[in-house]
């Protein structure tokens, strides 16, 4: 029997926690295994996927008090049926209750039948007593309050709860349960933005500029996914949020110029970085996984791009001798805890743990000061994080400089990025301020 879109939610979510996948890889395989791109209950089975995971800490506090067992040593795929049906009820109104408890119900007995009693009790549970179910109080307790309410892990809120204090880090949790805009960059390399706009609407996509990025395209409730376009497959145009292309102006790459990518990944900035240069010069690209170096090759080839050299290697070890002094710009592209990234990546919140900072700090130090060796002198070292924790951004930046006194902060000289730029002249954006993801980023000028 045909799997229902409730069922199909409740599969996704139990990939997701069993894997390091992301959410909207598992989700785009399984809206086009359904063939449900576009459709009605393809915007159901996401809305179901990414509003649980999104809200998951808010519905497990509820759980816990309707459950009367152990919680925490609940099979997750029990979990996760009661998460859908709970999300349902709490925040969507597309079915009546009855309906809702009656497809949770279903799908327990399929997945795992003797729990389906239990699936009817707590969540009539939650029908009966809604109103009596109290969380704590912002002004005695502000973290609890911000965790229960706002579905993010305490660690994280009390560490913002630090560095921005009670009124901002709320904020923050809200902003970040909410929907992200779907952004696009424009290829220049064989477009410009006004052209592929009117490309877009004469395909009946709502589209608009982005208020930053002059490369940078968003659109609104597309019609059907932009990936299946011929705009897509001719190379017009990659997806990629609006501070991301920015990040890639901090750099400001000359045409003919020698480029380090030191953790390129899959290739949006590469790319990016090969259009600003107008695909003259050459970009040496590295990253430690060899299948996004092989996405990286082929997105190149895509959008027409020849002049990146692409590898593998290994970050945390000191580069080749015959790279020392030689770039006129190293791009660090660090590997970090995606805390600006929420939006788009809630399951994120779910996988990180407060020593896991530790790690990605004392990780981006040893990849800074790697990539510092190949700076020629007055080159750039470009440094950036997809994350908004000081600790992975100021500090890192702060212990550097202590160990290498050639390097100085440099303020970005891009006009567009003055506005995105602090007082310490790093480029900084965030969600709830700018409705960009949260990108942290340093231009260190080397002057000997």
């Amino acid at each position: 029997m045909k799997k229902t879109v409730r069922h199909l939610a409740v599969d996704i979510l139990n990939q997701v926690g069993r894997s390091s996948g992301f959410a909207e890889d598992l989700l785009n395989l399984e809206l086009e295994r359904q063939t449900l791109s576009g459709t009605v209950n393809g915007r159901l089975l996401t809305h179901l996927v990414y509003g649980t995971l999104r809200m998951q800490g808010h519905l497990d506090w509820i759980l816990t008090r309707l459950y009367r067992g152990n919680y925490e040593k609940m099979e997750d795929s029990v979990k996760n049926i009661l998460r859908t049906g709970l999300y349902q009820l709490r925040f969507s109104n597309r079915l009546p209750s009855f309906a809702v408890v009656d497809e949770a119900v279903k799908i327990a007995k399929s997945l795992a039948p003797a729990t389906s009693g239990l699936i009817n009790a707590v969540l009539r549970g939650y029908l009966r007593n809604a109103d009596k179910i109290l969380f704590p109080s912002p002004e005695s307790h502000p973290a609890e309050s911000i965790f229960t309410r706002h579905s993010h892990p305490r660690w994280l809120v009390e560490l913002w709860l630090d560095a921005f204090g009670a009124q901002e880090t709320e904020t923050i949790c809200q902003v970040n349960n909410e929907l992200p805009p779907l952004t696009l960059r424009v290829n220049t390399l064989k477009t410009d933005r006004e052209t592929l706009l009117e490309m877009l609407k004469n395909e009946n996509f709502s589209c608009t500029p982005t208020q930053f990025s002059p490369d940078g395209i968003t659109l609104h409730d597309p019609p059907h996914p932009v990936q299946k376009t011929a705009f897509f497959q001719q190379g017009l145009l990659r997806i990629q949020d609006e501070a991301a292309q920015l990040v890639s102006l901090l750099v400001c790459p000359k045409q003919n110029s020698l480029i380090l990518d030191v953790c390129a990944g899959s290739g949006g900035k590469t790319t990016h970085l090969a259009a600003l240069m107008k695909n003259e010069g050459r970009i040496v690209a590295l990253d430690g996984d060899a299948g996004k170096i092989a996405r990286l090759k082929k997105d190149a080839a895509r959008m027409g791009i020849s002049m990146i050299e692409s590898g593998q290697a290994n970050l945390l070890s000191p580069l080749p001798a015959k790279w020392i002094d030689k770039f006129d710009a190293v791009f660090v592209d660090a590997p970090c805890s995606g805390t600006g990234t929420l939006r788009r990546n809630p399951e994120i919140k779910w996988r990180l743990h407060s020593g896991d900072i530790e790690h990605f700090k004392n990780m981006q130090i040893t990849i800074l000061q790697n990539a510092a060796a190949a700076v020629k002198k007055e080159g750039r070292l470009v440094y950036c994080t997809c994350s908004v924790l000081p600790s992975e951004n100021e500090y890192v930046i702060g212990k550097f400089l202590a160990d290498f006194p050639q390097f100085r902060v440099e303020r970005p000289t891009d006009e567009i990025l003055q506005s995105l730029t602090s007082r310490r002249g790093y480029f900084q954006t965030f969600p709830h301020r700018h409705s960009l993801d949260g990108f942290f980023g340093a231009v260190l000028s080397r002057r000997i």
